[in-house]
């Protein structure tokens, strides 16, 4: 008896009960069942791939055990292994992976699926196709749930067909893919990062930084070739130009698996240059982009970084609808890029006005203050020359006094002197008169003594007599030249006397003019720098000033100014203004009063 070798399928894939009805062997060393020449195959058609009952694969031989060819055909072993697959797996399962590459031809679409691990190693991968009868419609129905086409880097949910095909090996043959999985990939991907955040204290970090007042050197973190980009340069240039703002660009990748750590390259980067000279605050931007897109910046260390930034961070990632994890944690979100530079440039402009407001009434008070320090120096002018011309009137007045006196003064002791002078004489010329008396008494007692002794001695004495008559006339003559010279000593030292008088208080009333005249001046110095420092204090009382030397505002929450602290005890909340940012505060003494 012969057999067909051909019909060879495997246990279990080949019912027993159908072999054993066509009167097939099992050969178990072969693990084959060979049914016998002219055996009625159809029933096996249901199961068996048609190219093995081929009539060209059908050879006969004598028996199992004649020897034949060693081994079976590469395309024996292929239509075996694509009967057990299509076997296997009859219906079209769904199927999770992600697109590493997607190509398309002749309106067909051929997604190469890959299955990564946690650390993103390929664990398997596979051909597909999605044929031109289907292409359209799977297309557009993911296009309407995530706003853009299927494309590489996402994860889809597809529902596969399993084809083997001897010539061109496996295909999985997508008939439809379910787009909920891939926004629902998306959001459960974002709460993932959004609880760890929270857990780890970081979600409002971020948010809890002071917000700007004021943007001098702003941070920006765009693609360098996005419209985003160009539209928020549109607003912005005109700031850098006029010289109201610094911007500084940092570029980075938004899309595709590199996409978080370009981003993060910049941060940090935008984040040293901040170190060398601080940014008020950092602008993250892209302008546009669907669901998958916005995938990428859903990344935890990226969203840390932006926690954890030390300046506030402000998004334009440009999408109205849906919100990144970076939109979550940055400090204010905005929903596209022209809206973040019309913040920046609504708040220079409003602070702007407000300084021209501030300035014009610092000029005002400025005015005032000027006008009524004028009026002030005025009267202290008129005052000081009135003071000078009666401290002049005054010296005038003390000088005429005063030379009244000193010729007052003078004309007495010129009286006192001549008086003095002539009592001196007069003593004097008594005195020689005296002298001369005395001399002539003695000379005519000594006449007569000589005269009575003449006879006596007339010899002897009358050389004493001459002797004694010359000593008496020098003596007399030496008196007489003593006090003419006394006299006229005394006239020079008077006259003397009376010159260094009048002298000394001429030179007095010079030092009292002059003295007075360097007072006056001295007070009209006073009186300006006093005007001056006037002027540099109330050109120093700007807010801005004011809050740099140390001092804060208080304002309800209507920004009203808060001046006293009864007025404070009837606000529940309010706002520190400081230089650099607002603090609000919660009035505890409100809630304890019950006000």
């Amino acid at each position: 008896m012969t057999f067909n070798p051909r019909v060879d399928l495997r246990v279990p894939f080949v019912e027993k009960e159908d072999a054993k009805a066509l009167g097939a062997r099992w050969d178990s060393q072969k693990k084959l069942w060979y049914a016998p020449p002219g055996a009625d195959l159809d029933p096996l058609k249901r199961w068996v791939p048609k190219d093995f009952l081929a009539p060209t694969l059908s050879t006969l031989v004598s028996s199992p055990d004649v020897e034949s060819e060693k081994g079976i055909s590469l395309s024996n072993l292929l239509s075996q292994v694509r009967g057990v697959i299509e076997e296997g797996m009859p219906v079209a399962v769904w199927v999770r992976a992600e697109i590493s590459e997607l190509s398309g031809k002749n309106g067909n679409l051929y997604p190469k699926l890959t299955q990564r691990n946690e650390q993103g190693d390929i664990l398997a991968q596979s051909k597909s196709v999605i044929w031109k009868s289907r292409a359209a419609a799977i297309t557009q129905k993911f296009t309407e749930a995530t706003g853009e086409g299927l494309k590489p880097d996402i994860k889809i949910l597809c529902l596969v067909k399993v084809r083997f095909d001897p010539l061109f090996g496996l295909d999985l043959i997508i008939e439809d893919v379910d787009p909920s999985y891939t926004v629902g990939d998306l959001a459960a991907k974002l709460a993932r990062i959004r609880e760890w955040l929270v857990r780890a204290d970081l979600y409002e970090r971020n948010q809890d930084l002071p917000a700007p007042v004021e943007f001098v050197r702003v941070a920006v973190i765009s693609p360098e070739s996005s419209a985003g980009l160009g539209d928020f340069r549109r607003e912005t240039d005109r700031l850098q130009h006029a010289g109201l703002c610094d911007f500084l660009f940092f570029g980075a990748t938004f899309q595709g698996v590199n996409a978080p750590s370009s981003i993060r390259v910049a941060i940090n980067e935008a984040l040293g240059a901040h170190r060398q000279r601080p940014f008020d605050v950092l602008v993250i931007i892209r302008g546009g982009g669907s669901v998958t897109d916005l995938a990428w910046l859903n990344d935890l260390e990226l969203a840390q970084l932006v926690c954890r930034s030390p300046i506030p961070v402000l998004t334009g990632i440009g999408h109205e609808r849906d919100s990144t994890i970076l939109d979550e944690v940055a400090h204010r979100r905005f929903d596209t890029p022209s809206k973040v530079a019309l913040f920046l440039t609504t708040t220079i402009r409003d602070n702007a006005l407000a300084a021209i407001t501030a300035l014009a009434q610092v000029k005002l008070q400025v005015a005032r203050i000027l006008t009524r320090e004028r009026t002030a120096l005025a009267t202290q002018a008129d005052r000081l020359e009135a003071g000078v011309r009666s401290m002049t009137q005054q010296a005038e007045d003390d000088h005429r006094k005063f030379m009244s006196v000193v010729r007052t003064a003078t004309h007495y002791q010129l009286r006192e002197a001549s008086q003095s002078l002539e009592v001196g004489w007069t003593r004097l010329v008594d005195q020689a008169e005296q002298t001369l008396g005395e001399a002539e008494f003695q000379l005519r007692q000594s006449m007569e003594t000589i005269a009575h002794r003449s006879q006596l001695q007339l010899g002897t004495q009358t050389a004493t007599i001459e002797k004694a008559a010359n000593s008496i006339a020098l003596q007399a003559t030496a008196k007489i030249e003593a006090v003419a010279s006394e006299l006229e000593h005394g006239q020079n030292q008077v006259a003397r006397d009376a010159a260094r008088w009048v002298k000394a208080a001429s030179v007095n009333l010079e030092e009292s003019l002059a003295s007075m005249a360097r007072r006056a001046v001295t007070t009209a110095e006073v009186a300006k720098n006093g005007v001056e420092s006037y002027a540099r204090i109330v050109v120093g009382l700007g807010p801005q000033a004011t809050l740099r030397r140390g001092f804060s505002i208080v304002r309800d929450t209507a920004n009203r100014p808060i001046t006293s602290r009864e007025a404070a005890l009837r606000n529940a909340e309010f706002t520190v203004q400081f230089h650099d940012g607002n603090v609000p505060v919660a009035n505890r003494e409100f809630d304890r009063k019950g006000v």
